[in-house]
């Protein structure tokens, strides 16, 4: 329990936070007309070594507080200004309210504009629920990223690279993920969006429920998706089609499995990289003009490289993470 000694010099902190009552702000009046610098210095010390606000002030702001305040109590004669504590309270008082409570507002603004990252690095994937409840997984070179207003009115994550969703229905709160090409919107449904930043091609593929698509930019009609439906958009010709998929294909690197499906060798060292976090150097004028198919489940690259050595009768070199075709 405080004593009087210590309630008294937290009047100011609760000042200061907007939690001061009646009693304890004439008592804050009454000191600050009738106290001496001293004991004010003593108070302003007091809220200077604690964190007044929930988000600490930087100690530089601090510094800077309490130096104008203090050559503010030093220019002012209290004696003479015993009838005038409106006009004392808003020069000595005030600032430090006005200070806080602004520095307070900006940083929590702050707070809510910061964005919650989940970051898979090439050769790694990640898997971690949303606030709400919804299941992610996160391919190889992929980006999630959401603000702490998430849940709120809407459930809004911003993807770069490939996800799979599976969504916690909610019919107040539409769930959408927004990208570089379109932004997809669903109420409570699973699906896999797939847009890497180095890729021509963006996809979604609809698994199950409704999603409606929205292309960035441009204001034709929303598209939307019945279950084994895939959008594809090409970034170059910006346009898309909707084409029936391959539930297993699409989800495979969801399941561990590495597959191609009539892919060029180009395509399929790019993948590769992505999976294994590595980087093929080939010549491109070089490499086999093939159309390369075949599923692959907790291969390593060395065991992978050798199948694609024994079919394309290629010679390479591993040193670290960087294989080289020779």
């Amino acid at each position: 329990m405080f004593n009087m000694e210590e309630q008294e010099k937290n009047i100011l902190e609760k000042y200061i936070q907007g939690s001061i009552n009646e009693m304890e702000y004439n008592e804050l009046k009454q000191m600050v007309i009738t106290g001496d610098e001293k004991k004010l210095l003593e108070m302003i010390d007091t809220c200077y070594h604690k964190d007044t606000n929930i988000y600490a002030m930087p100690l530089t702001a601090k510094d800077t507080l309490r130096n104008k305040i203090w050559q503010q109590i030093k220019k002012e004669n209290f004696r003479k200004r015993i009838q005038k504590f409106a006009a004392l309270a808003a020069t000595i008082l005030l600032p430090i309210f006005i200070f806080s409570t602004t520095y307070f507002y900006l940083q929590a603004d702050k707070y809510k504009q910061k964005p919650n990252i989940i970051t898979s690095n090439n050769g790694q994937k990640a898997e971690f629920t949303l606030p709400d409840g919804t299941s992610v997984h996160l391919n190889s070179g992929s980006k999630l990223s959401y603000n702490s207003e998430y849940n709120g009115s809407i459930r809004e994550v911003i993807l770069e690279g490939e996800a799979f969703f599976d969504v916690t229905p909610n019919k107040e709160k539409p769930f959408i993920v927004k990208t570089s090409v379109f932004n997809v919107e669903v109420l409570g449904t699973s699906f896999n969006v797939s847009i890497y930043n180095d890729e021509n091609i963006a996809e979604t593929t609809l698994i199950d429920g409704k999603v409606k698509l929205t292309l960035n930019n441009d204001q034709s009609q929303p598209i939307y998706l019945t279950p084994s439906q895939k959008f594809v958009y090409s970034k170059i010709n910006k346009k898309g089609n909707i084409y029936l998929t391959d539930e297993e294909y699409e989800l495979a690197w969801k399941n561990g499995i590495l597959i191609f499906k009539a892919e060029s060798l180009e395509e399929v060292f790019h993948k590769m990289e992505r999976w294994y976090g590595v980087t093929i150097h080939y010549d491109k004028n070089n490499i086999v003009n093939d159309q390369f198919t075949g599923k692959f489940k907790a291969l390593t690259i060395q065991e992978m490289m050798n199948i694609l050595r024994m079919h394309y009768n290629l010679k390479y070199k591993i040193e670290n993470n960087n294989i080289y075709i020779i």
